[in-house]
């Protein structure tokens, strides 16, 4: 009796690729590449600790859902914008059940014992930070994290937000000033 080789099952994947790596493969290597750059940067948007993994797996799957569109080059610029879109999103849905459930607040949990005194003044430092970075605008915000804490250029940035490079230089020094002021703010005790 004579083997015969069976058809290809969806369950056995895709065939092996040859040559140049395959959009979706491209935009998996980017996602490998850039997991800490992306979730670090949903955090400084104001997602909370809790919520940063999920939020930072929608942008992946979002990402990887549109892999036939990413430009190659382009990949950590893709990233960055579809984290910006959803940290946007779920700060439009936090804001809509905060209006249902009236006065519960989830993010008032009790702190985690402090540990040594550098890890309670890195806390601390993260905290201001996190404040300050609440008083500016979500645009202010998006481009002094990316350009001072993830460290792109104004033309990554421009790409990722879909902005002119002079607007991000407005919108740069803008940033600093309001983070500048913020900051003082919150050390004098006077809030955000």
């Amino acid at each position: 009796m004579p083997v015969h080789a069976r058809a290809p099952r969806p369950e056995d994947g895709p065939a092996a690729p040859t040559g140049e790596p395959a959009a979706a493969e491209r935009v998996r290597i980017a996602v490998e590449q850039n997991y800490a750059v992306v979730w670090r940067f949903l955090r400084r948007l104001g997602v909370p600790a809790d919520q940063a993994d999920d939020a930072a797996h929608l942008t992946f799957a979002r990402v990887l859902a549109r892999d036939s569109v990413v430009r190659e080059g382009s990949e950590r610029a893709y990233l960055m914008r579809a984290a910006f879109h959803v940290s946007l999103e779920l700060k439009r849905r936090h804001r809509r059940e905060s209006s249902r459930e009236a006065g519960v607040d989830g993010d008032a949990l009790p702190a985690s014992e402090p540990g040594p005194e550098e890890a309670l003044a890195k806390r601390r430092d993260r905290e201001l930070l996190d404040r300050a970075l609440s008083a500016l605008t979500p645009d202010l915000r998006a481009v002094l994290t990316l350009f001072e804490l993830e460290g792109m250029t104004f033309t990554e940035i421009a790409e990722v937000l879909e902005l002119p490079r002079g607007t991000v230089a407005s919108r740069l020094r803008r940033a600093r000033e309001s983070f500048a002021q913020a900051v003082q703010r919150l050390r004098r005790g006077d809030g955000p």
